[in-house]
């Protein structure tokens, strides 16, 4: 099968040679310019062959002039919605545009995207996230605007033709373990606001990334998408087998993320024929569960892609 096939039948559930395999790395690019930004995932790309190319956003969701922190409430007045002029969205979606038009029709190409409250807390601090909290009254409205926001930008990536969407949420982390929220607070600032970007990419492969650790998957079962991208191994996460129970969707993971940096080759091999055992071959694609660290070597990125293309 080629790429394209081999990812489309995964996402669906239909027969494949074997399951696609990426991971992905952040290349601390927001300081480069967009065509260099396109030349490392495509350098990237060439160097381990991967199923699919997941597009890395160092361009950061803009913060407005003079904002630090979510102190006062007076803060989120500051959120205005955007035009697609703002130069962080230009720089991306210029590079998308650089690596579909050099690969799109080879390789599956998914943009990254953060959910709404996320935006805005992951590029002011994780530490202001209960200062939002406290401010229901004043944060919904900046809520709605980056939303309303977030979905333009939607429309753009679908404009460039890549084939999905990788949404990162921090909604399934629970209250006690870091940028985490209570089931409360989850509903009250995450999940619309998600749903609604979920919906502006209906038609694309929608692949939501459940970002972090001790996950209360029930939060986010119902969310709209194709695939459910898992950090799998990580402490109090639900393996593979036991998602496979929680939902029919196509399953992202396998790797442990944190862990493949310390891996013999033969402790590796054991983990990719441990999550296949556990996942079966269909309607899986085997990934990191998350970035993998920019110092994983060379030599196990080989092997990883090597011992995946004999599977």
């Amino acid at each position: 099968m080629d790429k394209l096939a081999r990812f489309y039948a995964a996402v669906e559930g239909s027969p494949v040679d074997r399951p696609p395999v990426t991971t992905w790395v952040h290349f601390q690019s927001d300081y480069m310019t967009a065509h260099e930004v396109a030349q490392l995932h495509l350098r990237f790309l060439e160097a381990y062959d991967w199923d699919l190319l997941k597009v890395m956003n160092d361009f950061r969701y803009p913060v407005p002039a003079g904002v630090e922190d979510l102190s006062h409430a007076d803060v989120f007045k500051q959120y205005q919605p955007l035009s697609m002029n703002e130069p962080s969205f230009v720089k991306q979606l210029t590079c998308l545009r650089e690596i579909f038009d050099k690969v799109g029709d080879q390789v599956p190409v998914l943009e990254t995207l953060f959910e709404p409250c996320q935006q805005i807390v992951r590029n002011i601090g994780f530490d202001q996230a209960d200062q939002m909290f406290n401010y229901y009254d004043e944060a919904i409205p900046a809520l709605e605007i980056v939303t309303e926001t977030m979905c333009r930008y939607v429309e753009e990536v679908r404009k460039i033709g890549v084939q999905g969407i990788f949404l990162s949420i921090n909604g399934a982390i629970p209250a006690h373990i870091a940028r985490g929220m209570t089931a409360e607070q989850h509903e009250h600032f995450y999940k619309k606001y998600t749903v609604e970007v979920l919906k502006a990419a209906e038609g694309m492969v929608r692949v939501v990334h459940v970002h972090g650790n001790h996950l209360q998957m029930e939060r986010v079962l119902d969310y709209p998408c194709e695939v459910f991208s898992v950090s799998d191994r990580l402490s109090d996460n639900p393996g593979l087998a036991e998602l496979r129970q929680m939902t029919d969707k196509c399953l992202m993971g396998g790797i442990d993320e944190s862990k493949i940096t310390d891996r013999s080759l033969p402790a590796l091999k054991a983990e990719i024929d441990d999550a296949i055992q556990q996942a079966g071959t269909t309607k899986f694609i085997l990934a990191s569960g998350c970035t993998i660290p920019s110092f994983t070597s060379k030599r196990t990125l080989d092997f990883l892609r090597a011992y995946t293309q004999s599977l």
